[in-house]
């Protein structure tokens, strides 16, 4: 057992390296690189006072869009989970849409209907009004950032306590003091998470801005004109630093105060989660709600799909393939690179996450804590900034360290390389993983370890044998959010593509920048079908046994 333990220890400390190395050193390296290179205070003021104007953008969009976004995906999930309508299983999958392309693509239909040739402003009302500001921004990223708010918010309506509920209607309390005192404080935790989630994403939102933002520009989509357009690094690290501060600070508030408030139930909720007596107007003003929400994506993706068969928006709407075949085309390696990248890195994140969240959660090991808190951090952190932290950490020898030590040695530099996309984004996404594993090992009864152990069996053989079957679930969950974020993002890499490792979704953003939106539609579409092509493959591989035994039970009954 002693070998055992030995080898979980040293496991642990190849994943406190990894995590220190790949996830803390890159945003200390970028603070470092933007106090050192302001030797010169004037010009240090200047970007300062620069990155403050538009940081008092970002705060205006990612308040607004917090607000907004997570309070529809509060209405949402109410309204799909716990209120019975004809649709509502449509609208549960219409709501997921938003998941499976960049957040940026959305900008593409929102030019269609409201640019100058676009078919409301233009063809309907006869306007030539420029689309380009912050309510586009806003418009844009609510709707997007409202599906995620309803994912993640779902996920915990079955585990309300349906019989607390129930207890206070039996003591006369109305529907809506039901809900203000009793569930609604349950799911504040979930709650919480999803606000921070959605404020992250909106700061770190780079796309959207540059596409429709016009003169409206926020502190992510300058540090990227600061970078590609003015070649400037030293006022891209110090607006990097003045980023990190918000996100830092919401990111700690949430963790360590809201996410204290905890609720438990000894009870499991039943199945039957449905509100029984809830008010006919109050149940159609829901459901109304919802119904606009998830119309306004289905008009976004059936004009993505308009556009991309049509020969010239606002000029010639004939129906024509040729921005289909302008993309086929082309060299599509970026598809063939964003699968693999996808793959791998939604395989080793969420193996990796799942086996530290085992040993974090089971094993009393030093600085647990710690190790947690910095495993989750990358998710704090805007992918832009985080992008920037290893451009500027590992260009230098030793995978960063020689800038500060062995200097004159000059072995392997990350930069450069292929491996270093794959790195940033496995460290991006280890808290998906580690989340779920948590999540999972909540429910699961230690005796189960501890019967194994007593048989006999190992540390080692235990955890093959009896925990990852247990943990499989949580390996599923975390592998196909991994593999549809990665096949999505673009912020954390784009600093760090080269051409022999492009991905779909760089070009897709280069072609919409380009204003080209016919053929930007149709990657966009392309993408959006492989991805869901290809998550369905897994989903029926890794739930085949699952699927056959219930076809069988089925046919079974049948009989």
């Amino acid at each position: 057992m002693k070998k055992n333990k030995k080898f979980t220890v040293i496991i642990y400390c190849l994943f406190i390296f990894f995590i220190v190395y790949f996830a803390f050193l890159p945003v200390i390296g970028v603070i470092l690189y933007g106090i050192k290179s302001g030797d010169n205070m004037t010009i240090t003021y200047k970007y300062i006072k620069r990155a403050l104007y538009y940081l008092k953008n970002s705060l205006l969009i990612s308040f607004t869009v917090t607000i907004f976004a997570t309070t529809f995906g509060v209405i949402m999930s109410f309204t799909l989970w716990r209120i019975k309508f004809r649709g509502r299983k449509l609208l549960r999958v219409v709501s997921l849409l938003p998941l499976i392309h960049p957040p940026f693509v959305g900008s593409i239909a929102f030019i269609m209907l409201f640019g100058r040739r676009g078919l409301i402003t233009h063809q309907l009302l006869g306007l030539n009004t420029s689309p380009y500001g912050w309510q586009g921004i806003m418009f844009i990223q609510v709707l997007g950032l409202g599906a995620l708010a309803y994912i993640l918010i779902s996920s915990s309506i079955d585990k309300v306590d349906i019989s607390l509920e129930n207890a206070a209607r039996n003591l006369g309390a109305s529907e809506k003091r039901i809900f203000i005192t009793v569930t609604l404080p349950m799911m504040i935790p979930e709650i919480s998470s999803t606000a921070l989630l959605v404020a992250l994403a909106s700061m770190a939102d780079f796309g959207t801005p540059l596409i429709i933002g016009g003169n409206f520009q926020t502190l992510a989509s300058d540090i990227y004109i600061q970078i590609t357009g003015m070649y400037d690094m030293q006022a891209a690290s110090i607006s990097g630093i003045v980023l990190l501060i918000p996100c830092i600070c919401i990111f700690i508030l949430q963790r360590y105060f809201v996410g204290k408030r905890t609720y438990f139930t000894e009870h499991i909720s039943s199945n039957d989660i449905e509100y029984k007596g809830i008010k006919p107007a109050v149940k159609y003003v829901l459901i109304i709600i919802t119904v606009i929400f998830t119309t306004f994506i289905l008009l976004k993706y059936a004009f993505i799909i308009i556009g991309a068969f049509t020969k010239q928006w606002g000029y010639n709407y004939t129906f024509t393939t040729k921005h289909f075949h302008a993309v086929l085309q082309r060299d599509l390696t970026p598809f063939i690179n964003s699968v693999k990248l996808a793959f791998i890195v939604a395989l080793i994140s969420s193996f990796v996450g799942v086996l530290l969240a085992y040993i974090l959660h089971n094993k009393k090991l030093m600085a647990s804590s710690l190790v947690d808190f910095l495993a989750v951090l990358p998710a704090a952190i805007p992918g832009i900034l985080f992008g920037i932290g290893y451009l500027v950490t590992f260009k230098y020898p030793i995978l960063g360290i020689g800038r500060w030590i062995f200097t004159d040695i000059k072995p392997l530099i990350l930069l450069g390389t292929g491996c270093i996309v794959y790195i940033i984004c496995i460290v991006r996404y280890l808290n998906i993983g580690l989340r779920s594993g948590y999540a999972l090992l909540e429910h699961l009864n230690p005796d189960l370890q501890n019967a194994a152990y007593n048989l006999g069996a190992s540390e080692i053989k235990t955890f093959f044998s009896v925990m990852i079957p247990l943990l499989k679930d949580a390996f599923f969950t975390a592998f196909f959010k991994n593999f549809a974020t990665t096949m999505t993002t673009l912020g954390a890499i784009i600093f760090l593509l080269l051409p022999s490792n492009k991905v779909a979704v760089q070009q897709i953003f280069q072609i919409v920048t380009s204003c080209v939106v016919g053929e930007a539609a149709s990657m966009a579409l392309l993408l959006s079908g492989l991805t869901l092509m290809i998550l369905g493959i897994f989903y029926l591989i890794f739930y085949s046994s699952s699927l056959r035994s219930k076809l069988k039970e089925g046919k079974e009954n049948w009989k």
